[in-house]
């Protein structure tokens, strides 16, 4: 596997970034999770539109959505139809995406399992505002989970378990709790507790500098620890 980062930032990209939104694959087959604002044009320097295989979004948070509604023009104008799977609350959010042509919308559900290609993924829905649903993606070697937003939860500590790479949510640096996102602290105790060996930390504040998420991360974390720069690569 493989993971091409579109966006990172939380809740609006910082000058010249772009809003969640990251391209998983496996051979031939290629996944967009979640598509926030400027993700659609970093993911077509990355992937011809025709190449890719389906759109997983995680919840409905317009920072997790937003290019949704640019690409539904871009379907449009070259004749496609995409696979698409979101969660299905809001039910008003979900509704009007189920209405764009283009899309064809399958509502995700807790513990579902999909096999897409080489891949198998699983989902459990974790604690945000907005109904989110972390994915796990298997080649059969080698696990991936994508945390979505979440804050610090059983769900998070139980869906954790056996995986090799975690895709996380940090927003808040040091050891604070909310009651909506992860802290890079919480997220590390539990990556570590679980046994991760590489955490990609990810949706950071966009006021914020990459470099010292990753300087606390290094310092408290015992496997990997990588931040999600907008067209890194990872190998999974």
């Amino acid at each position: 596997m493989k993971l091409t980062v579109l966006g990172n930032s939380g809740g609006y990209p910082r000058p010249g970034g772009a809003c969640s939104g990251y391209l998983l694959e496996e051979g031939d087959v290629k996944i967009v999770l979640d598509m926030g604002a400027g993700t659609l044009a970093n993911l077509l320097t990355h992937c011809d539109l025709e190449k890719v295989t389906a759109i997983i979004c995680t919840h409905l948070h317009s920072d997790h959505i937003s290019d949704l509604f640019v690409l539904r023009y871009a379907l449009e104008m070259k004749g496609m139809r995409l696979p698409i799977y979101l969660p299905p609350n809001p039910e008003e959010v979900f509704n009007q995406l189920s209405d764009c042509a283009g899309f064809e919308v399958t509502p995700i559900t807790e513990g579902m399992a999909l096999e897409i290609g080489g891949l198998r993924l699983r989902f459990s829905e974790m604690n945000h505002p907005y109904q989110d649903f972390a994915v796990k993606a298997t080649d059969g070697k080698w696990v991936f989970m994508y945390t979505g937003d979440t804050c610090l939860c059983d769900a998070f500590v139980d869906f954790v378990q056996g995986v090799h790479v975690l895709l996380c949510d940090c927003t808040f640096l040091g050891d604070g709790h909310s009651d909506k996102h992860l802290s890079l602290g919480e997220a590390i105790e539990v990556a570590n507790g679980a046994g991760v060996r590489h955490l990609i930390m990810t949706h950071f504040d966009p006021t914020k500098r990459l470099q010292d998420y990753y300087r606390e991360a290094n310092d408290r974390f015992v496997g990997r620890a990588s931040k999600a720069e907008i067209s890194a690569k990872f190998n999974l």
